[in-house]
């Protein structure tokens, strides 16, 4: 008889690893201690060249806006006051409260005045806007992690753990709680990250119960993502730029929406504009993922996992009352412990009673006999 336990994809574990981390007060504690690094080389810099700003005006026809001082004055309080973001986010942890890191309004203020910062060298400028970059990069992560609605999907999981993969020597066991579970727009009973139900491909998110941490719609493959998946095999889905490139070009997907002629031109742009359209939000059950205390495994580095299943003969997703084109054990996220196995040519049922609409029965990445017992 088969279990109903889901079990975690190796790109699920990827993105649960992910959530975690950016979700951590040591990584929050992490960004605090960036920020208070990049003012300490600001007061640095603007102590170096205080007496600039008389002979800058006197000599070389400075204004205002041009001077060291200005800076003082109106670009460096938004380093401050991103700093006391982050310590009352570390003191809201507490509460189980969670939000975004709150750096675009900084971002937003030295935008305006870094570009005259003439009263610094050009070493000290240069350096000034690679801790910015640095430190905006960091807390970015974080705060879109915290958006709501978030709309984090395969695709940007696989760019962010190509980003990041070097600080995870070896990545968390987890395990699903299908005791611990809710719907899409609900608060979740418990903190932490959730994996919808029965859907390989839908992206996981983080949810927390201290007020505005509700889980939204899931983002899996629509329609065309599917085809690509087919085609393209889970392994190559968004790192084969060159196939995805020649598929993006071809006849009958010259009139894809939202695709500029330059992302049709260069090959290394391929996979993001593939991926513009082929993920769609839906309503789902999520489940809690547990990450367990002390507990890790290897990785081999790859997003999707050396013991991912080769999918390059896959089927894509049917609709209820649709023909099996494959013989094997499929599944529909309308319901929990779905799993069936059908033959070719069997009519997929339509469940009745079924809350998020359409039935779509889904290729299992399990196809292993059933086990008695």
């Amino acid at each position: 008889m088969r279990t109903d336990e889901q079990k975690l994809t190796p790109w699920h574990r990827r993105q649960a690893t992910l959530l975690y981390h950016f979700a951590s007060l040591p990584c929050l504690n992490g960004l605090l201690e960036k920020i208070n690094q990049l003012i300490g080389f600001t007061d640095d810099i603007l102590e170096d060249r205080a007496g600039l700003d008389n002979a800058g005006r006197a000599f070389s026809s400075w204004e205002t806006v041009n001077t060291g001082s200005h800076f003082s004055s109106h670009a460096y309080p938004a380093l401050v006051d991103f700093r006391q973001d982050v310590i009352d986010s570390i003191s809201s942890r507490g509460h189980e409260r969670y939000s975004e890191a709150g750096e675009r309004q900084c971002s937003r203020m030295l935008q305006e005045y870094t570009h005259q910062m003439i009263w610094a060298t050009g070493d000290q400028e240069n350096s000034f806007k690679i801790y910015t970059e640095d430190v905006f990069k960091y807390a970015g992560n974080i705060s879109r992690m915290m958006r709501r609605p978030t709309t984090w999907n395969d695709f940007v999981f696989s760019l962010l753990w190509e980003q990041n993969k070097t600080l995870f020597g070896r990545i968390p066991r987890f395990r699903v709680r299908a005791d611990i579970a809710c719907k899409s727009g609900e608060t979740p009973p418990r903190t932490g990250v959730y994996v919808p139900q029965d859907d390989p491909m839908a992206a996981l998110q983080f949810g927390w119960t201290g007020g505005y941490g509700e889980l939204g719609d899931t983002y899996t493959l629509n329609d065309f993502g599917a085809r690509v998946l087919e085609r393209i095999g889970r392994s190559g889905l968004w790192s084969d730029a060159q196939r995805l490139h020649q598929l993006i070009n071809e006849p009958q997907h010259r009139h894809l929406p939202n695709t500029d002629p330059s992302e049709r031109e260069q090959v290394e742009l391929a996979p993001a504009a593939v991926a513009r359209q082929s993920f769609s939000p839906r309503p789902c059950k999520w489940y809690f993922v547990e990450m367990l205390d002390d507990e890790y495994e290897d990785h081999d580095g790859s997003y999707t996992g050396s013991s991912s299943v080769a999918t390059s003969t896959r089927p894509h997703r049917v609709t209820g009352g649709e023909l099996f084109p494959q013989s094997g054990w499929w599944y529909t996220p309308a319901k929990m412990g779905s799993t069936r196995y059908f033959k070719k040519d069997d009519r997929f049922p339509q469940l009745d009673g079924n809350e998020f609409g359409t039935t779509f029965w889904i290729w299992s990445p399990d196809q292993s006999a059933p086990k008695l017992g």
